[in-house]
């Protein structure tokens, strides 16, 4: 009855609550604590409260996080783990509510353990949804070094190039959401990022804009962009030393590990807000692959 403070019907506090037994959870082959109210007469158990609370199969989350993470399709992970695939879209957005608070804690633990973030990396990578005339940007910030992200957002533009007189005849004139998308990022990172900031970015016209207007006090710098060293691989570069490593590693790994970002493959966004969940899904997993790693590099730099 740890997890337990108050009846879910009248409120009562933990003091009206006694226990009544156990049952077992075929789910996931736990013995759980059934609870009754004694003011109401309410009977319910530990596992009320907690997020997985109603899930027919919660053995199957981690699979299902890790998977989304490691560029594997809706499909296969409902293949592997043996569920319909209704399921695995269910989970995404079940995981991504999730992800998105993990996300905001383990931030505010990197700056309470490393202090202030001193410089930021900041770039857009640029996708489609359902088609090739329906493209959308991800603006995203990453921590220069660590390559940790800080934020990002998901937005519709028009489609340019060869591209925008075909977008504009078969789906008419597609609106810029953009501007809105990074002054939304730009608003977050106000938040967590201290204001003598120093930003690296690219040539793109807008962004010193955005960093004037929502960090006067930050200096940046600006490093031409340079050709990338695979077809289709904008953001690995064929420089020997890239300025911003952090940022375009950062975006070739999301290319790499969200399989409906690949940039040849079948597996495309319907849905701008599903990609979102799914990025989220991501940088949670990559917050942990970057820690294990951490504390790996430490274990063998102290052993003797």
């Amino acid at each position: 009855m740890d997890a337990t403070t108050h009846c879910p019907r009248c409120d009562a506090p933990r003091s009206s609550l006694v226990r009544d037994g156990f049952y077992h959870r075929a789910d996931d082959s736990k013995s759980i604590q059934r609870i009754r109210c004694k003011d109401c007469g309410k009977k319910f158990s530990n596992a009320t409260f907690t997020p997985t609370y109603r899930q027919k199969r919660r053995r199957i989350n981690e699979t299902v996080r890790f998977c989304l993470a490691s560029n594997m399709c809706p499909r296969d992970i409902a293949e592997l783990v043996g569920v319909n695939i209704k399921t695995i879209a269910a989970r995404l957005i079940w995981l991504a509510e999730r992800a998105r608070e993990k996300n905001k804690r383990k931030l505010q633990a990197y700056i309470q353990a490393c202090g202030p973030i001193k410089t930021v990396q900041f770039d857009d990578l640029i996708t489609f949804e359902h088609t090739n005339c329906k493209p959308l940007t991800v603006p995203l910030a990453v921590i220069d070094g660590v390559r940790i992200p800080l934020g990002f957002r998901v937005a519709a533009i028009p489609a340019f190039g060869r591209l925008a007189a075909i977008s504009r005849k078969r789906y008419g004139r597609r609106a810029d959401h953009s501007v809105q998308a990074r002054n939304g990022l730009f608003e977050a990172l106000q938040a967590v990022l201290p204001p003598d900031v120093h930003f690296k970015i690219d040539g793109h016209k807008h962004y010193p804009m955005l960093i004037k207007r929502y960090f006067p006090e930050a200096t940046y710098t600006v490093h031409a962009s340079d050709r990338g060293c695979v077809v289709g691989q904008g953001e690995l570069k064929k420089t020997k030393f890239d300025y911003l490593f952090s940022i375009n590693h950062a975006l070739a790994n999301i290319r790499a590990k969200v399989n409906r970002l690949n940039r040849r493959t079948w597996c495309t966004t319907k849905r701008p807000d599903r990609l979102a969940d799914h990025i989220d899904i991501y940088i949670d997993v990559l917050i942990d692959r970057l820690e294990h790693d951490r504390k790996y590099k430490h274990r063998r730099a102290v052993k003797p």
